[in-house]
């Protein structure tokens, strides 16, 4: 059975949509799919949007949205997922129902965020032209990492090599259109070939859509959707404490208090920054990073948003932390003077309690 015959079609055939993908009961996904609508919203023009699809198996998050969602059973995300327990074919598959839908479609992880209006994004897609979210490397510059040996022993089985690569896209963010359901079924097919004996990469989706892609013209999406993977900690701080304010029902309000987020990382102001690298200066490696972390939390704006990640700092410091050997640790935090003497004091005096208590509960939670 294909990913497109488990599900009776429950909703029209549209020119454009945009297409998520959301399962289980996890409040941190549903915020940032949630929060990911409101800001395509926030960039409509003239009134006009696509249709907004969500495959999920709680439809009822959703109520009152202006959505349609695809109810999935627990029989098709395990059909999806496929025999060999890779979840992230579940994307692949969701994609490939996702073309039965809409002439259009621009699938979009929940953790992005639109920086223009959906429609001028979905104008880019054309037969035989895709989107991506942005390219990452070419199969040449890893294919000696150790986790990605064995994928090369299976594209060594189609021809690959390092000097007649291919190159690798992040899937955040796909757009395509109903011509391409050979391109997916041949992504699938791949994804099944690279785990049939297990994997050591959890990207093999991606990779396996790429080389589908391989040899076709292939747009980025990055300068008009904010995938922001690498950072998602902070930006769940920060919706947590917008969906806490102001409750998950959808109003044309809601839409305008979004708004008031940052669609970027929140860092200190650039003269903040500026002064923290100076007063770095005599450090390098870890600890100057450690540093840098803790002061860039406690020079938080005086902005709820900003606020709301100064732990999410000082967590990142208390990461770096953990990867030091006990000495090392102790050697920072076990000080008589209350802050470590190898790094500069924040400038909120009351800081320094509450960050050499954080990094030591952390710490000591480790052990």
């Amino acid at each position: 059975m294909s990913c497109t015959d488990c599900l009776a079609i429950p909703v029209e055939k549209t020119r454009h949509q945009l297409l998520y993908l959301i399962y289980g009961d996890h409040d941190v996904y549903r915020r940032e799919a949630k929060f990911s609508i409101l800001t395509a919203l926030s960039h409509a023009t003239n009134g006009k949007l696509p249709s907004i699809r969500i495959l999920t198996d709680r439809p009822q998050d959703y109520a009152g949205w202006p959505v349609e969602t695809v109810p999935l059973t627990q029989e098709t995300l395990d059909l999806w997922q496929g025999a060999n327990g890779y979840h992230h074919r579940r994307k692949a598959c969701a994609i490939a129902y996702g073309l039965t839908l809409a002439q259009k479609t621009l699938f979009v992880d929940t953790d992005t965020l639109f920086t223009r209006d959906p429609m001028q994004i979905l104008e880019r897609i054309e037969p035989g032209q895709y989107l991506m979210d942005r390219f990452e490397y070419d199969w040449k510059n890893v294919h000696e990492r150790p986790d990605y040996v064995k994928l090369g022993d299976c594209l060594r089985a189609h021809g690959v090599s390092a000097n007649n690569g291919f190159k690798l896209f992040n899937s955040g963010v796909c757009g395509v259109t109903d011509c391409d359901t050979a391109l997916f079924d041949a992504s699938i097919r791949f994804i099944d070939e690279w785990t049939r004996d297990g994997f050591d990469i959890h990207t093999i989706e991606q990779i396996a859509l790429s080389f589908a892609l391989h040899g076709k013209p292939v747009g980025e999406t990055s300068k008009s959707i904010y995938h922001y993977f690498a950072d998602k900690r902070f930006f769940h701080a920060m919706q947590a404490l917008f969906f806490t304010r102001h409750g998950e029902a959808f109003s044309q309000n809601l839409v305008e208090l979004c708004r008031d987020v940052p669609r970027v990382k929140p860092f200190p102001p650039a003269w903040q920054r500026l002064k923290i690298k100076w007063k770095l200066r005599h450090q390098s490696g870890p600890l100057r990073k450690v540093g840098r972390d803790l002061l860039y939390g406690s020079a938080a704006p005086d902005h709820p948003y900003h606020a709301a990640c100064r732990h999410e700092w000082w967590e990142s410091a208390s990461r770096e932390i953990l990867r030091w050997d006990r000495s090392r640790q102790k050697k920072l935090l076990e000080t008589k003077q209350g802050w470590p003497a190898q790094l500069p004091r924040p400038e909120k005096p009351e800081d320094e309690r509450i960050i050499m208590q954080y990094l030591k509960n952390r710490v000591g939670a480790a052990s």
